[in-house]
């Protein structure tokens, strides 16, 4: 689940002054290491990535349930549902990855989700107007979906205690890419904006989105961090499939959407997750404002 002074930099310092963990530092890529331990919930053979339910990971995340990437798809073959695991994470200023994983205890694969169980969405639909949101930005002031009509509108959900750097921290670094990208070219002038939206309304206050936007070096003309009351965020939310919940540990587990809105406010793409990179989204908001 990255900017003037790279924000993750804060969480690798952090990482290299503590004590009582394996760790491992490179120069170049800033790799420390932390032990992982767990249950797995779910196998995402086709993303690489798997789900556990896991103990506090101490001097960096508290006990939660987190998709972590492997590159090795061949530790997926050797886990099942229900198993209890630990290995190794290893986490660069860039990304992360678990690098071991080893099974200690078998368990029974959970029982599938009756049809009862399963809670269907309304989904918004590309091509048709998205509902005009209003949310609060990190100045205090109320925005809304429609203020930004006749600009092409791109916006992200994230959270500001987001520990993992290819998650919420990735988020805003790739949209510190795009703003510092559309703003170079004189063409686009006045004819986009980028939102950040928040689904953490407890903790991030407009004060707290501020000084977060400051670290990402955004500027507020082009780019508003916003939150709402997590009713209102939810209904957004739910119409992209984006999940999000308290986990233990005071942390939010969530999975990724990035949206784009057309200049009339009708919704023209949605990213899945964080396999993208910051240039295609500059080339997907050039296409909409020409």
């Amino acid at each position: 689940m990255k900017m003037p002074k790279l924000f993750i930099l804060v969480f690798v310092v952090a990482f290299i002054g503590g004590c009582g963990k394996k760790e491992e530092e490179n120069k170049e890529t800033n790799l420390v290491t932390f032990p992982v331990k767990g249950e797995v919930v779910a196998i995402d053979t086709v993303k690489k990535r798997l789900i556990i339910a896991h103990e506090e990971i101490p001097d960096y995340m508290m006990a939660m349930t987190m998709p972590f990437r492997v590159k090795d798809s061949t530790l997926l073959d050797a886990v099942q549902v229900g198993d209890s695991v630990q290995g190794t994470l290893a986490v660069s200023r860039t990304e992360s990855w678990l690098e071991s994983v080893n099974v200690i205890g078998f368990g029974e694969p959970e029982t599938p989700l009756t049809a009862e169980e399963i809670t269907f969405r309304k989904l918004f639909k590309v091509g048709e107007p998205i509902p005009d949101f209003s949310f609060v930005n990190q100045g205090g002031k109320r925005v809304r979906f429609s203020d930004f009509r006749g600009k092409a509108l791109a916006f992200t959900f994230i959270y500001t205690r987001c520990p993992i750097p290819d998650y919420c921290i990735r988020m805003s670094d790739y949209f510190s890419r795009i703003q510092k990208a559309l703003a170079k070219d004189e063409r686009l002038s006045n004819k986009w904006h980028l939102l950040s939206v928040s689904f953490d309304p407890k903790n991030d206050t407009p004060e707290v989105l501020l000084k977060y936007g400051k670290n990402y070096g955004a500027d507020f003309s082009m780019w508003d961090f916003v939150v709402e009351k997590e009713s209102v965020i939810q209904q957004l939310g739910n119409g992209f499939d984006l999940t999000f919940y308290d986990d233990e540990g005071g942390l939010i587990a969530h999975n990724l959407r990035t949206v784009l809105i057309d200049p009339k406010g009708n919704l023209a793409h949605i990213i899945k997750d964080n396999e993208w990179k910051p240039d295609e989204v500059v080339a997907l908001i050039q296409k909409l404002v020409n």
